[in-house]
């Protein structure tokens, strides 16, 4: 199951009072202030947070490799975060506790969330958290679903954008809105300097002149500037058809936290290509001629006080390991029960061509939080030695980049397959 259809919508939950084994919330509160303030802004990953959160489906208990995911990131998080989960009742959030507390997680530091939407990409429909240090407000973008091209996006998937106004109104919490359209995993900060990518910006927003959105980048994020950068890597793009020759998988259409990370004020990862790996297919090929475009980019690029950044490469997995060929039949070209008409997907294709799946594999898409990361792994038994390398490349850069935090590597080829990571799946709540 892809983006698209990560979303479960039900009639909304009756008030449910704390249990003993599990905390639930589905409690309205008014504990913020009621207008919004220019001084609010959207802090960097490695400050302070509250809660870490994420989300439960149906799906995700019924897929192994997810259930697999969720429990190993519960695992890395609870010992230094509480994580805030979203459920769509009580019955689900029992049925999850006991999933969690059977695999030796302490449930005492997950807190059920209750509500009506849920989607487990929290980074990209859930709570976008603002603060002055003294109370906490959201940044509400307008949503259309990663503008993925029809038929990608139907009535459902437009409905994933009622997650933060759901929070928002059970928590009391201002929201600063706006028409512009983002998602939370397409922009990355600091504490004065916003990155993203001009072309998926522009895509999502028709109409709107780059100026436009900047200026709106800048109003809710609360930042100084915004670095742009021309081109997404096309191995995260959604296209109506390949992304290239005969290349499909799933992604976010062009977020930037897959590819670029700011570590520090000063200092900014970039995805890097090896040689070995870009001579190996026209997918990566273009995907190495658009990060050495993106790090030129970054290495022109100046803080508010004029000063350069700091450019550090990381190393992109080997998605060769991984990639699935198979052949095209007549059920690929068969209209699906939720109404994707495959054909168009397909439409330079005929039965009998062969197709390469593509996974969004990323170091860069790790989570930073009270003493710890998460990071992707890649390498272990019956899986080629060069991921091991690259694994421990990876590690070693963010052992130097967090000194203080403790590095865990998990594997998330099943978010991976779905067009995303750990980052994707997680949203921090910072500490005022």
């Amino acid at each position: 199951m892809d983006r698209r259809n990560f979303i479960v919508n039900v009639a909304a939950s009756a008030l449910i009072a704390p249990a003993a084994k599990a905390t639930y919330s589905n409690e309205e509160t008014s504990h913020n202030a009621s207008t919004q303030s220019t001084s609010h802004t959207f802090p960097p990953e490695w400050l302070s947070h509250d809660a870490v959160w994420m989300g439960w489906s149906d799906y995700v208990t019924r897929d192994e490799g997810h259930t697999k995911l969720r429990l190993d990131m519960l695992a890395a998080l609870t010992p230094h975060v509480l994580v805030k989960m979203l459920v769509e009742n009580r019955s689900q959030a029992q049925k999850v506790g006991s999933i969690i507390t059977a695999a030796g997680v302490n449930l005492k530091r997950v807190q059920f969330e209750i509500q009506p939407t849920v989607d487990v990409w929290t980074r990209d429909c859930g709570p976008l958290f603002l603060t002055d240090g003294k109370t906490k407000q959201l940044a509400a973008f307008s949503w259309k679903n990663y503008s993925f091209p029809w038929p990608y996006t139907n009535p459902s998937s437009l409905a994933r954008g009622d997650v933060d106004q759901e929070i928002s109104e059970r928590y009391g919490l201002v929201q600063r809105s706006s028409d512009v359209v983002a998602e939370g995993g397409g922009l990355d900060v600091n504490s004065h300097s916003l990155v993203t990518y001009r072309d998926a910006m522009m895509d999502r927003n028709p109409g709107k002149t780059l100026d436009e959105i900047e200026s709106e980048l800048k109003r809710l994020y609360g930042k100084e500037q915004i670095i742009w950068l021309d081109r997404a890597p096309i191995t995260d793009r959604v296209l109506l058809g390949a992304k290239i020759e005969n290349f499909f998988g799933w992604g976010a259409n062009g977020h930037v936290d897959e590819y670029v990370r700011f570590i520090s004020d000063d200092t900014i990862f970039v995805g890097e290509v090896s040689e070995k790996e870009r001579n190996s297919n026209s997918l990566m090929q273009l995907d190495y001629e658009i990060l050495s475009e993106n790090r030129r980019q970054l290495e022109e690029a100046r803080t508010p006080d004029g000063k350069s950044f700091k450019i550090i490469p990381m190393p992109v997995p080997d998605a060769g390991p991984f990639m699935r060929r198979r052949t095209l039949t007549e059920q690929d070209f068969q209209p699906l029960a939720n109404g994707l008409d495959q054909r168009l997907v397909y439409r330079n294709f005929t039965v009998g061509d062969e197709i390469i799946e593509v996974p969004a594999v990323s170091y860069l898409n790790f989570l930073v939080t009270n003493g710890v990361v998460l990071s992707a792994k890649y390498g272990g038994k019956g899986r080629p030695e060069h991921l091991n390398k690259s694994d421990a490349v990876a590690e070693a850069l963010l052992k130097e980049a967090f000194p203080n935090r403790k590095i865990i590597q998990i594997d998330p080829l099943a978010a991976n397959w779905d067009g995303g990571g750990m980052h994707c799946l997680t949203q921090q709540e910072p500490s005022l």
